[in-house]
């Protein structure tokens, strides 16, 4: 164990990618490391309601039509079943009160000091605004002053003695990172995982997922129902439902124990096929408008189609008494709740 846990903050948009409140896989192993002494979490509040933020603006997407009187009478017509009345308004407010709820508790669980954006001189963040440096060196943004506040929080803990280590995906933190001799910035949790030494190299994991690939096309499937599918080619295009038939891992990287009775930590990307239907505007028959310069289609187009698609996950493995994988555990997704796809082939399109 190291002399004195290493302080790191993990960026609103790396956490919500390691699962909804409590977390998946990769959460747990952070939360080893937190009580194995080797990392100490800081968050600020303005963190923790962007989190909260996110969660609930994912699941009103998802749930939102509940909202409209014309939803529950078709629900009550097809269905037979009376929807309660609530309006998306309603929705919200209980969407946020949960995730409000729920990140404070993975919050606490990790044993994470919370830093006040209200300790941070709003002079040092519009100097920077005035003279683009920092966070405004680039084209200037009104949504980086959130992360401009943010970083003063942490330049405050960063110390020759007290480094701070950054977990973002965003670019934006790269510049201002630069002339801060005591912060680092890394892209993902693994790269904190590799940062700390934990990489491991575990006893052929390739083979025991070849032996349990039907348990895992069975896994896959089940995540893949709960994401959203983005389409690329086509405007508005939704799959309403997905078969997986088959998995290939392209990516792995694996994690030692993090405490005593814990297996091994799995994580890289999964190339899935899978058959899909789908719905979408039939935008080859809709009509201009020419007042507001827009198409309006009257039609839906539906049909079946073979997917190819790429996801990062984490996974969770048990092991025997020889450190052998033994049973899968958990598997999840690390992307932000939608994967994008094509709906058509190549071929389709005219393509070859």
């Amino acid at each position: 164990m190291p002399n004195s846990p290493k302080k790191v903050f993990i960026d609103a948009n790396v956490l919500i990618q390691t699962g909804k409140p409590p977390g998946g896989p990769i959460f747990d192993r952070i939360l080893d490391l937190v009580e194995a002494g080797f990392i100490e979490v800081l968050t600020t509040d303005l963190t923790k309601a962007e989190v909260a933020k996110k969660y609930a603006q994912n699941d009103y997407d998802v749930i939102k039509e509940i909202g409209r009187p014309h939803f529950r009478k078709i629900a009550s017509v097809i269905e037979g079943v009376e929807l309660p009345e609530v309006t998306k308004a309603e929705i919200k407010e209980k969407l946020r009160n949960k995730y409000v709820d729920e990140t404070e508790a993975m919050f606490r669980n990790l044993n994470a000091k919370e830093l006040s954006i209200d300790s941070v001189a709003p002079t040092n963040v519009f100097t920077d605004y005035t003279n683009e440096t920092g966070f405004f060196s680039g084209e200037v943004k009104k949504d980086q002053f959130p992360d401009a506040f943010i970083f003063e929080c942490l330049k405050k803990e960063a110390s020759s003695d007290t480094p701070v280590i950054i977990i973002s995906n965003d670019g934006d933190f790269q510049v201002p990172c630069i002339s801060q001799e005591h912060i680092t910035i890394l892209k993902t949790i693994p790269d904190l995982f590799k940062n700390l030494g934990l990489v491991v190299e575990a006893p052929d994991i390739e083979g025991f997922l070849e032996e349990h690939q039907e348990e895992v096309v069975k896994m896959v499937d089940g995540e893949l129902s709960n994401w959203a599918l983005q389409a690329i080619d086509v405007e508005d295009g939704e799959t309403d439902e997905t078969t997986v038939k088959n998995v290939c891992f392209t990516q792995l990287m694996s994690f030692g124990q993090g405490a005593e009775g814990k297996g091994i930590l799995v994580v890289g990307k999964i190339e899935i096929t899978a058959d899909a239907t789908y719905t979408h505007p039939s935008w080859d028959t809709a009509i201009y408008d020419s007042e507001d310069k827009v198409l309006i289609p009257f039609e839906s187009v539906n049909g079946e189609t073979e997917i190819e698609l790429e996801a990062d996950f984490s996974m969770s493995l048990s092991v025997d008494d020889e450190g052998r994988p033994a049973a899968i555990d958990e598997f999840n997704f690390r992307n932000d709740e939608f994967i994008w796809i094509n709906l058509y082939s190549n071929e389709a399109w005219g393509y070859k």
